[in-house]
């Protein structure tokens, strides 16, 4: 009896472990994801419906941009590797607000490529 109670007490410890290691997988494999881009070069701007921007999944202030902007170019000019800005607006974003962005991102001078939906 003791020996079955002990066999049980170990399979809960496993099952508790990969629970939890499920559980921190969930947690962190977006945020993965999120920054993948980064590492290929790809400065990706999230617009959210209210017009909020984030870039790799941290919120930037509208008048911080150029200075985003400013550090991807010098990115750029030092042979860094290709340098390139993603737009990837919300379904819910007016479309004026996606093309006003895309002006201000246009005359950056890096690369523009608009991920839709």
């Amino acid at each position: 009896m003791r020996g079955d109670a002990v066999i049980e007490g170990i399979a809960m410890g496993a099952m508790a472990a990969a629970l939890a290691a499920a559980g921190l997988a969930l947690v962190l494999l977006p945020q993965r994801l999120a920054q993948r881009p980064a590492a290929q070069g790809v400065v990706a701007l999230a617009v959210d419906a209210a017009g909020g921007l984030r870039v790799w999944n941290q919120p930037i202030r509208p008048h911080d941009l150029p200075a985003l902007l400013e550090q991807a170019r010098r990115r750029q000019a030092g042979q860094e590797g290709a340098v390139r800005l993603r737009l990837v607006p919300d379904r819910d974003v007016p479309w004026g607000t996606v093309q006003g962005l895309i002006g201000r991102l246009e005359g950056s001078g890096l690369p523009l490529e608009l991920q839709l939906p």
